[in-house]
């Protein structure tokens, strides 16, 4: 038999007819009555667990599972990014965007399982080669340093935020900037709050087993939908308040639909606004986890956990999207999250930004024990995780992470720089050049050309954005 058909089979999907497409024709007869055997007594109950059930290794639990991972705070930088390119044009990159999210994550898997590979640098190695692998890991690495970073800031923004939602008079400070810029910066609580978050969770990080965190996930996602919602439900009365200050012969007040020349200005945001998409679909890494839970793991079902997970994703990003704009069409925060209410009390989303910020700081510890890992492989040359080196390893990577974040507070400069340069590479440039190298087909032919040209494409232009973004931190501008 075949090594893919052995694979499928193992797994006792259940699918008879799918089976029976795969079955090798050279079968014996003992092998192929072997085979009807297996396909007849696999009970239907097992087959009603792994594909409609929310189960530990069901199609709807991969789904949920890989959708997680992509949706996080990247999600609500897509308004900032629709203002400044278009919404048509930017929910364009949207659909483009989970376009090749699905075209790269159902190569990687496959080209993964030529070499029977269950882990993202394993499969590198035995497919391209040593020094690619160890890229991989670097990047991890590197990627999941700036999600650090950008969690504590994003933590101590919403503690500053909620404080002055419950305990500031309006007719002191209207909204949030005004009283950031005349108390809470000079009040010096940066230092203080996100040193004392980070203290806190040091002792979580420091768990080598985080599968009792498990439940942060969900609640992670819970969150974050909660989040949404809000912006969604509360956008009439936002967009009604934008209309009330609309005047035909200002500009100024006039939303920006169609207008892609914008992005291509000085700050060139069209570079910056792409990179961000990369970051929101960026759970490649995570697509390895996902694939070994899954007790049908046949490319079928594999395939159909990526399109329903990205399409849910694609889903929540163009309600982000088109909500989010209407809500600040003409004075975009850098997170949707942190827009000026026009509520008077806004008791919604201040429960809101508590939730977030309380999912960002349970996330915290699964985010570092993936970092962990590939920061043993990369340096130690081993995952096995003894206490010295943990310690060694998690106190100045929290420590420093804490203390760049300290210093340098602006969101959209982390998810558009690490979207460019990390993302571009372990979600698209890697994936490519391993769908080609398992085609089976010469590079002259027009299925690699393309794969070549599309491959470069986003690459590029994923690493204009991160080039852009470090122009921006040396001359600081936004």
């Amino acid at each position: 038999m075949t090594d893919e058909f052995e694979e499928d089979l193992n797994q006792d999907t259940g699918k008879k007819q799918e089976l029976e497409t795969l079955m090798p024709t050279d079968l014996s007869k003992e092998a192929r009555d072997t085979v009807e055997i297996r396909m007849t007594n696999i009970n239907d109950d097992y087959l009603e667990e792994t594909g409609c059930s929310m189960k530990e290794g069901s199609v709807n639990g991969g789904i949920f599972g890989l959708s997680s991972l992509a949706l996080g705070t990247g999600a609500f930088s897509i308004p900032f990014y629709c203002t400044k390119l278009g919404l048509f044009w930017f929910i364009i990159f949207i659909i483009l965007g989970s376009a090749a999210a699905y075209w790269t994550l159902t190569g990687l898997i496959k080209s993964s399982r030529r070499c029977k590979g269950l882990d993202y640098s394993p499969s590198v190695r035995a497919l391209i080669g040593k020094a690619p692998s160890v890229l991989i890991d670097l990047i991890i690495v590197i990627y999941l340093i700036g999600v650090f970073v950008q969690y504590l800031v994003i933590i101590y923004s919403l503690i500053g935020r909620t404080f002055y939602e419950i305990f500031i008079d309006r007719d002191d400070y209207k909204t949030f900037d005004d009283y950031k810029a005349a108390k809470w910066d000079k009040a010096s609580y940066k230092y203080p709050i996100m040193f004392g978050t980070t203290a806190l969770v040091i002792p979580l990080c420091l768990l080598k087993d985080i599968s009792k965190m498990r439940f942060s996930s969900m609640f992670g996602v819970c969150a974050l939908m909660y989040s949404i919602l809000v912006v969604v439900v509360q956008t009439p009365w936002f967009y009604k308040d934008y209309l009330d200050k609309y005047k035909e012969d200002d500009p100024k007040t006039h939303a920006n639909w169609f207008d892609i020349s914008k992005g291509f200005s000085s700050n060139l945001y069209f570079f910056t606004g792409v990179a961000t998409v990369f970051f929101c679909y960026s759970c490649h890494p995570g697509a390895f986890p996902v694939y070994k839970t899954l007790k049908n793991k046949s490319e079928k079902n594999v395939n159909t956990v990526f399109f329903r997970s990205v399409c849910l994703d694609f889903v929540i990003y163009i309600l982000v999207a088109i909500c989010g704009f209407m809500t600040a069409p003409t004075n975009p925060k850098e997170l949707i999250i942190y827009r000026d209410t026009v509520f008077e009390n806004d008791i919604f989303m201040t429960i809101a930004k508590i939730a977030l910020a309380l999912d960002l700081f349970l996330s915290l510890p699964a985010n570092f024990a993936s970092y962990r890992c590939s920061f043993f492989i990369v340096f130690f040359g081993t995952d096995q995780i003894d206490d010295l080196r943990n310690w060694l390893v998690t106190l100045p990577t929290l420590l420093l992470s804490t203390l760049v974040g300290a210093l340098y507070e602006k969101i959209l400069s982390y998810i558009s720089l690490f979207g460019g340069f990390c993302s571009s590479i372990m979600c698209y440039l890697i994936p490519g050049v391993l769908i080609i190298v398992t085609s089976n087909q010469k590079m002259n032919t027009l299925p690699n050309i393309l794969r070549v040209i599309a491959i470069t494409s986003l690459t590029t232009i994923g690493f204009m954005g991160g080039i852009q973004t470090i122009r921006k931190i040396i001359n600081g501008s936004d």
